[in-house]
């Protein structure tokens, strides 16, 4: 198919003496598996009740004393603006609403999923949660805090300060008779440990508190301990932090006939790990065993990243753990943190538009991205299984990142308002030590270079910073904020405090290392840390300025928590930068759009009231990334979905001129070279009553490069479906071309259209922070093409009364089933950026060596009938349709 552009059908009958036909379906359903663009969760049979339960209704949670607490503090003491405590309570107030009434004398066991941001104040919001739920009733608290001793002391610490303990900082402690039991502490061995500890602390008197780290071992403890000593009538909140991360089962669930020999291991003492110390399965089965031990129990799970969560099998259960944790109540997303101070995915890296975007544009990112190029990660990162004697070497491109950090660090401080900041700078470039270890001296190295340059050579060093802070930081800082913007001048003598105090840290940290980070102890730390996964999933990284960044985990999760520089960092994200590949940094651009296409189905189905078993999330996936690994889906099976009303496009094309491209403009002189002579609409050629057959070839034989924006062959699928069905029966042909003309050649190109021997081109740019993504190549008002007058103005009417969130989809639902609309966009190759634009560039750095560029659009109308494509999902459970 690859080699001759051809369809599967046709590819099929070619190879058909290798393929015994009997084998036919289970090669096309193989073959549909590996060219999934989404997946699903099915719905399973039992519908939960779900929704806000009715306790709630007469409960407030403003009466409560701890929540009161923590309030007083966030405002007063941390200083937490208005508009930032009243988000936190609306959310918490949200999550609260969906827990059951811990007064209730019957029995519960509810699931849910709180859905945040990466490093957005997940920690905030189960912290409000847990001094709520005290304040409502509950005594016990269990959270379950990631896998690492760092982060379990990262939440023990915040919660701490948050809910009230002895000698700390932060709320206070609570008055006599209202005092947290404290089961585990700050300290690096302040995991659970049973000896010792007063087991009639259980019985309801007084609030408990746990925080434990997700390994076999302080589960084990935990669930031995426990075991038959919560009375029943103890309501107990489990707060699963990380959720997606270890919770999920990677193996199998025990059947009742199945004989299990679990070994006793040693109990885990913080220096060596037992060989399933850290595995999923095995902690998923110990999580499942705590649950299962307390009578009435709200379970929470919070991730960032819940793309391993929705895949969950609803009807999973095992004979010793008991039921699995799809969350079948609620599915709560939290809200982006109001204001300009949080960072995300899409603030950093863009996203391409959804539906229900305005129809403007995608969004495009800030230039803060610096690429680096392929051979220098080769300095740092040995091909595969040639580790052995592999030394990495500092590149050219981590000495930009270092004097950008000077940079970036020097301005921060002199534009804070505080005396001092912490400003940081992470180097991730392998999971292996031996690969992190040796960067230090080349970075201490460094460092030392800038010191001995600016002290001694200032005359010529200098003005070498002076010109990387004038081209690349100052346009940055003075598209985001004008007041920003200061001269190389302001911020030299904090560069000279800086570098002649020596006051910039190198530290490694793993576990090879004693270095170690504590933004409680040191909050003005000045570092370059270096690491691999104790600095992702969890940990903050204060004042993170400077991002190096090349490790290739290709996972939508695990890629999504590795970008520690998301973050509260609004008020210097134009000083910060991250250097990492282009590939990557696509990767990033497109996990961005999926993540966000997550959370608008979520937002649907809260504005809905639909639970979890009444709604299907999708999860968008992508042709070079997996949205999670292998053993967290093995349980997808394929299901249906549709592209009636939708619209899809190309967005992504090669950056220097290929053959592809150039068979993509003949395949287009031909395709509309057959339709014969057009109708023109205000200047562009448009042709009704295409035959449905011709566009399905002009899609099947476009080239297409990888991407997430669209799938052309189940595009296809569809268009075929629906024919069957009666539907998509006539198409309608758009040449989408400029309306001015150009007179220079390369902005005019012959398209073989009948009585138009010259079309005016389009100028289309790419994003600069993804190369070969065009973020968007449609205009708002092209599918006004074929619709009525009165049409028109039914679906601006239907938009204006807030039935549709764009004015193209209304377009769209106002089209006849029976037509379906092919949009076609001929580029320039002498495109070139807006002006004054730092976050696009030209469509090809040498214009003349390059052709026309063609992109397409497809627009399906809503549709009457139930044509569906197939993709895969978790599956039903067993005795359902």
């Amino acid at each position: 198919m690859t080699r001759d552009g051809t369809t599967f059908d046709k590819a099929l009958a070619i190879a058909g003496p290798l393929i015994p036909e009997a084998d036919h379906e289970a090669v096309l359903r193989h073959y549909r598996r590996q060219t999934s663009t989404t997946i699903e969760i099915i719905e399973p049979g039992v519908l939960s009740d779900g929704g806000p339960r009715p306790w709630f209704e007469t409960h407030d949670p403003s009466l409560g004393y701890y929540w009161r607490r923590q309030r007083a503090h966030l405002a007063h003491t941390v200083g937490r603006k208005d508009f930032e405590v009243d988000s936190l309570d609306q959310s918490s107030n949200k999550v609260l609403a969906h827990l059951e009434d811990p007064r209730s004398a019957e029995p519960f066991a509810i699931r849910g999923l709180v859905v945040g941001h990466v490093q957005s104040g997940k920690t905030a919001n189960f912290s409000a949660l847990i001094a709520k739920a005290a304040d409502a009733g509950y005594k016990i608290v269990i959270v379950l805090s990631g896998l690492h001793n760092s982060l379990r002391q990262q939440t023990q610490r915040r919660l701490e300060r948050d809910l009230g303990r002895e000698n700390v900082a932060g709320v206070g402690e609570p008055e006599a008779g209202l005092r947290w039991q404290w089961m585990t502490g700050a300290e690096a061995r302040g995991d659970f440990d049973p000896r010792g500890v007063n087991a009639a602390v259980l019985q309801g008197n007084e609030q408990v508190i746990f925080v434990v780290k997700k390994n076999k071992t302080r589960l084990e403890r935990l669930n031995a301990w426990m075991r038959g000593r919560v009375p029943d009538h103890v309501p107990v909140l489990v707060i699963d932090d990380e959720a997606d991360q270890a919770s999920v089962n990677t193996g199998g669930n025990r059947s009742p006939r199945e004989e299990v020999d679990l070994v006793a291991r040693s109990d885990f003492d913080g220096d060596e790990l037992s060989d399933d110390e850290l595995d999923p399965s095995t902690i998923n089965l110990n999580i499942r065993k705590l649950l299962s031990s307390f009578t009435r129990c709200s379970y929470v799970a919070y991730t960032a990243t819940p793309f391993a969560n929705v895949l969950i099998d609803p009807s999973a259960f095992d004979t010793e753990g008991g039921n699995d944790f799809f969350p079948s109540h609620f599915i709560i997303s939290l809200p982006p943190p109001p204001g300009d101070s949080y960072v995300g995915a899409t603030e950093l890296f863009g996203r391409d538009r959804l539906p229900g975007d305005a129809d403007t544009s995608s969004q495009d990112g800030l230039d803060v991205i610096e690429f680096i190029p392929d051979h220098e990660v080769e300095m740092l990162v040995p091909p595969p299984g040639q580790s052995a004697g592999f030394q990495p070497t500092m590149p050219p491109s981590m000495k930009s990142a270092l004097a950008d950090y000077v940079l970036a660090a020097a301005a921060w401080l002199e534009r804070s308002t505080k005396d001092d900041e912490p400003c940081t700078m992470l180097i991730h470039t392998d999971m292996r030590r031996k690969m992190q270890t040796p960067l230090a001296t080349e970075v201490t190295g460094e460092l030392a270079y800038i010191r001995q340059r600016w002290l001694y050579e200032a005359a010529e060093y200098r003005p070498t910073l002076r010109d990387r802070w004038n081209r690349r930081f100052r346009p940055v800082s003075a598209g985001v904020d004008l007041a920003r913007d200061v001269e190389f001048e302001t911020i030299e003598p904090v560069i000279d405090r800086l570098v002649r105090g020596g006051l910039i840290d190198v530290r490694v940290l793993n576990s090879d290392r004693p270095d170690s980070i504590d933004f409680d102890a040191e909050p003005n730390l000045k570092a370059v840390l270096i690491g691999g996964n104790k600095l992702s999933r969890g940990v903050t990284i204060e004042g993170l300025l400077v991002s190096y960044y090349v490790r290739e985990t290709l996972y939508y999760d695990t890629l999504m928590q590795m970008g520690r520089w998301f973050g509260y960092r609004g008020h210097y994200v134009d000083l910060t930068r991250l250097y990492s590949t282009e590939l990557l940094v696509s990767c990033f651009h497109d996990l961005a759009t999926a993540e966000e296409e997550l959370r608008k189905q979520i937002a649907r189905y809260d504005r809905e009231h639909l639970t979890p078993t009444k709604f299907v999330p999708k999860v968008r996936t992508h042709p070079l990334m997996a949205v999670t690994q292998k053993s967290k889906m093995q349980s997808a099976v394929e299901v249906s979905v549709n592209y009636a009303g939708e619209r899809v496009q190309t967005l992504r094309f090669p950056e220097k001129p290929t053959a592809d491209l150039q068979a993509n403009l003949q395949l287009t002189h031909d395709f509309l070279s057959s339709l014969g002579a057009p109708e023109f609409v205000e200047s562009q050629p448009t042709w009704a009553g295409v035959d449905p057959r011709s566009v399905i070839d002009f899609l099947n034989t476009f080239r297409v490069m990888p991407q997430t924006a669209i799938d052309p062959r189940s595009v296809v699928d569809y268009i075929d479906k629906q024919l069957q069905n009666g539907e998509l029966g006539r198409w309608r042909v758009l040449l989408s071309c400029a309306k001015k003309t150009r007179d220079e050649p390369i902005w005019n190109e012959d398209l073989h259209v009948v009585g138009m021997p010259s079309v005016p081109l389009i100028a289309r740019s790419r994003l600069k922070n993804d190369p070969t993504s065009l973020g968007v190549v449609t205009e708002p008002d092209d599918e006004l093409h074929g619709l009525t007058d009165e049409d028109v103005q039914l679906a601006h009417d239907d938009r204006n009364d807030g039935k549709y969130d764009t004015r193209a989809e209304a377009y769209r639902a106002h089209r006849d089933p029976g037509e379906g609309l092919l949009m076609i966009y001929p580029i320039s190759a002498a495109s070139q950026q807006l002006k004054n634009s730092t976050t696009r560039i030209p469509l090809f750095a040498d214009p003349e060596k390059a052709s026309t560029l063609i992109a397409y659009a497809v627009s399906f109308p809503f549709s009457a009938s139930n044509a569906t494509v197939e993709y895969v999902s978790a599956p039903p459970p067993q005795g359902t349709l």
